[in-house]
């Protein structure tokens, strides 16, 4: 009986669990102070003797949380040293984290408790930005990128981040920060947007995605001469072209210009650049080859620093040139003076009919006179005089003479007349 007794003791004591020795102390530290929800990080116990040497290795100790679990809940020291691991769960909140072991004692500062931030409470600052932080007149996408750390400025990922916006559409509300604690959507406006975002009980200041001004441009066309618009110029009856004068201007609240290109809509065009002032430009339309008229669509494009673009345009309509009736000429002669060996005559040209326009008559610009005697003459007016001379070796009192005219009109054209006279002298004295 007393060898059984003594067994059972024996036994007794081997399952006797080594805890730390009376005035032991004892500390808790762990990897990381922040989690995401359903992340783990190693947690580690120190437990040394008063003399300050490490506890047997063996000494048990054992771990509890408030929050999430510890696996294992007892380990056993070696050089001191104990570890478990915290695992967070699907939590939210501080854990608090206590190791015990025997008489070990924490201290005045609670040594053997490290508390671990998990998921939403861990959230102390949340940022918000816009790439790129506007979007164009007529609206665009932006990216919202929210960047969520903790109190020590650490990273948190897998932390669900609300996004808010009083315009347009998100791609997503909702995302999950990425290993650098950022979380990512997309909005979509056409107004000027404010957009915010928001991680456990934090919220970021609010962002503006704003309009950004346009190009801007006008263009008005007017004929070269005269007034009015270019909506019917008749083209010209010399070479059926007109010449109009456009003017381009940038509007007014008008993003900087990079570059703007007129084009005629003949197949040529020509660059205005940043458009720094108004532009003036001439050009040259041919007419139309029948009856019908010829529209041409003159447009100017301009492109700002954004790579934005706009555009304006305006129409050009040449009407056929005017049916020019033909250049009629008569000469009216009268006798002057006259001797026994000259005789003066006077020569008037009339010029009808033949107008630039159509109508009226055409505008002469020289007359080119021939008086059938071997002599000419050319004139700016439409009259001339010329003096006839008898030859010595001709006793006639009388010449026929063939009097031509041809004038020259402005555009170039010319038209012929001719008159015959008789070209009469004095008698000689008996």
């Amino acid at each position: 009986m007393g060898l059984v007794v003594l067994a059972l003791a024996v036994a007794g004591c081997d399952n006797t669990q080594l805890v730390a020795p009376t005035k032991s102390t004892i500390s808790v530290s762990a990897s990381t102070r922040l989690l995401p929800s359903g992340g783990s990080t190693e947690v580690t116990a120190i437990v040394v003797e008063e003399a300050g040497t490490p506890v047997t290795n063996g000494t048990t100790v054992r771990f509890s949380t408030s929050l999430g679990r510890v696996d294992p809940v007892e380990a056993q020291t070696r050089n001191g040293v104990a570890t478990t691991t915290f695992f967070a769960m699907n939590t939210s909140g501080v854990a608090r984290i206590t190791a015990i072991s025997g008489a070990a004692s924490a201290g005045s500062a609670n040594a053997n408790v490290v508390e671990i931030t998990i998921g939403a409470a861990a959230v102390n600052t949340v940022t918000l930005r816009a790439s790129p932080g506007s979007v164009g007149p007529l609206g665009g996408a932006v990216e919202l990128i929210a960047t969520v750390v903790g109190e020590n400025g650490q990273a948190l990922s897998g932390l669900l981040v609300t996004f808010n916006t009083d315009q347009g559409t998100l791609a997503t509300t909702t995302a999950t920060t990425d290993s650098n604690g950022q979380a990512r959507t997309t909005l979509t406006t056409t107004q000027k947007a404010t957009v915010s975002a928001t991680a456990g009980t934090k919220t970021s200041s609010n962002v503006t995605v704003d309009l950004r001004s346009g190009p801007g441009v006008s263009i008005s066309c007017t004929p070269a001469s005269g007034s009015g618009n270019c909506s019917a110029i008749q083209a010209s009856v010399t070479n059926n072209t007109a010449t109009v004068l456009f003017t381009v201007k940038k509007a007014s609240g008008s993003s900087t210009l990079r570059t703007s290109t007129i084009d005629f809509g003949d197949g040529g065009s020509e660059v205005l650049g940043n458009l720094g002032s108004d532009a003036t430009i001439t050009h040259t339309y041919k007419g139309p080859s029948g009856s019908t008229n010829v529209s041409y669509n003159a447009i100017v494009r301009a492109t700002d620093l954004n790579g934005e673009s706009a555009s304006a345009a305006t129409v050009v309509i040449l009407t056929p040139k005017a049916t020019i009736t033909p250049i009629n000429v008569n000469i009216t002669a009268t006798e002057g003076t006259k001797t026994q060996l000259s005789a003066r005559w006077t020569f008037k040209a009339t010029v009808t009919g033949g107008g630039e326009t159509g109508s009226g008559n055409a505008t002469i610009s020289s007359y080119k006179w021939d008086f059938d005697d071997g002599s000419t003459v050319t004139t700016s007016g439409d009259t001339t005089s010329h003096i006839y001379t008898r030859g010595s070796a001709s006793d006639a009192q009388t010449e026929r003479r063939t009097v031509k005219v041809t004038v020259t009109a402005q555009d170039g054209r010319t038209a012929s007349a001719q008159e015959q006279i008789i070209v009469q002298y004095n008698a000689a004295a008996p």
